[in-house]
């Protein structure tokens, strides 16, 4: 499956195998802003099988960091490293980009 496959309707936010910070983040900011973002860990223990290259190469990310999709399939926001705030984080990206 390609993550082209899971660019739909919804933003996506991609995160590597440390994501329960990124997950709770989304998670209270699309019930905050009634917009749905989809969470994928894309480690192998998230059940993706890795190609050639690992996301986090593809990405240019770490397995702390995040990539955040717009249902339209670009690249709206990515954090390379963790953030010490990413719900602030994650909500002023939201908020910047549907307002």
């Amino acid at each position: 499956m390609s993550t082209l496959d899971l660019i739909g309707e919804n933003f996506v936010l991609l995160t590597g195998e440390d994501n329960s910070l990124w997950r709770t983040a989304a998670r209270n900011i699309s019930s905050h802003l009634g917009v749905s973002i989809e969470v994928y860990d894309m480690s192998s223990q998230g059940g993706w099988i890795e190609c050639e290259d690992s996301w986090e190469a593809l990405y240019d990310v770490t397995s702390q960091g995040a990539v955040l999709i717009r249902p339209d399939g670009f690249v709206a926001w990515r954090t390379k490293e963790e953030e010490s705030n990413p719900h602030l984080i994650l909500k002023q990206v939201m908020t910047s980009i549907l307002w």
